[in-house]
């Protein structure tokens, strides 16, 4: 596996295997390369919503601490480079596509999130980060990143996702807690259920926990309503880390999460680009629009995955008078144009479906309106987002 299109070649195969639950494959990877996650200090980051923006705002408070730190999360949204940084430069093609060939040489069966968690791990050693901030592909309990023991377990929230594979609403909270650790300090802006199941867990883990319970009143390079309570948890786990206030403000001051309320300047008007894919992040996004954009005209860019409550979303999105260009993601989860149009003409909004993502883009940007917002799947804003910001 010379080549990084041979790398990806290696990984598309892995995606055929799907998600698998248990940590026996990623343990034995781990020992195959000589438990590369031991060779640094992590920062192991769950939850529902806003894990990404957490782990570079912390990310970058490390860096400004005059450490050196590695970043892995997931997914990525045009490369997956983006996936593993060292402060903040993605892995190069050739270094992904070295890294992966080691892997694939320990010989394990495994799935495609394997791979990538014990490539992340051993190249993470061979850059000699002093620290790593580790994001949860999906969960935290069977995560394939729930090997490390970190010193700082943080869960950002919790509300419905995968429930096709996690299940209710308490065994999502139960499987995210999965990743608090006997005697290390837990973070969370958890609320309501889920917070007094964080509780307990930690509780009996002997976990000291720290509640965040609202917004953090600061300067934060990421638009977004939401980003300010983001902050607040990126800031008391600074706090627990034992960080200056001086690398808390420089970190915030210095981050950058695309696809997070990013707001493009272009020529054909504004761009709001916002990878909000279930409800709870349906709402920040729509909060945030009526606060940044509270008047005129929307036109949307939209698309969903089959196994999201799009129709929740889409309750929540839209108002009357938006227009939505419908688009598929590039996932073989799509949700049909035909399915998410049905449940916008119930609604009594207006749309179009372009199945080609080229095309829609290029609509978007052709229409008259004050704003104009691609959200939905982070998979369509992966695919389109090169259009507006080139």
């Amino acid at each position: 596996m010379s080549t990084y299109d041979a790398a990806l070649e290696w990984l598309n195969y892995l995606c055929v295997f799907g998600v698998k639950e248990g940590l026996e494959r990623i343990k034995a990877l781990a020992a195959a390369l000589d438990e590369p996650q031991n060779f640094y200090r992590t920062i192991h980051v769950a939850g529902t919503n806003g894990k990404g923006s957490v782990c570079a705002m912390l990310a970058e408070m490390l860096k400004a601490s005059g450490l050196r730190v590695g970043l892995f999360t997931s997914p990525h949204l045009e490369s997956y480079c983006e996936r593993i940084r060292v402060d903040g430069q993605n892995i190069s093609e050739d270094d992904f596509a070295a890294t992966l060939a080691r892997v694939k040489a320990c010989n394990v069966h495994c799935t495609h999130f394997e791979a990538l968690t014990a490539a992340a791990f051993d190249y993470f050693r061979a850059q000699a980060v002093d620290v790593a901030v580790v994001e949860v592909g999906l969960g935290g309990t069977l995560d394939s990143t729930n090997i490390i023991t970190p010193e700082l377990s943080i869960i950002t929230n919790v509300a419905l996702d995968h429930e096709n594979i996690l299940g209710d609403l308490d065994n999502i909270a139960r499987n995210k807690a999965g990743i608090i650790k006997r005697g290390i300090p837990t973070v969370t802006g958890a609320t309501g259920r889920p917070l007094e199941i964080i509780r307990r867990i930690a509780r009996d883990m002997s976990s000291p926990l720290y509640e965040v319970a609202s917004p953090a009143n600061v300067s934060v390079n990421l638009r977004g309503t939401y980003q300010k309570f983001n902050a607040a948890v990126a800031i008391k786990s600074a706090e627990v880390l034992g960080l200056s206030a001086s690398a808390i403000e420089t970190g915030l001051a210095r981050v950058t999460w695309a696809g997070r309320f990013e707001v493009v300047q272009t020529a054909a008007g504004v761009v709001v680009i916002d990878g909000a894919h279930n409800p709870h992040g349906a709402t920040a996004l729509r909060k945030s629009l009526d606060e940044n954009f509270p008047h005129g005209q929307r036109v949307w860019l939209f698309g969903a995955l089959r196994d999201k409550d799009f129709p929740a979303m889409i309750d929540i999105l839209f108002r009357a008078g938006d227009f939505v260009i419908v688009t598929p993601p590039a996932s073989e989860r799509a949700a049909s144009t035909e399915m998410l149009c049905a449940r916008l003409r119930e609604r009594g909004i207006a749309c179009a479906a372009v199945e080609d993502n080229f095309a829609a883009v290029n609509r978007l940007m052709n229409t008259v309106a004050d704003v104009k917002i691609i959200a939905g799947s982070l998979y369509l804003i992966g695919a389109v987002r090169k259009f507006v910001t080139a």
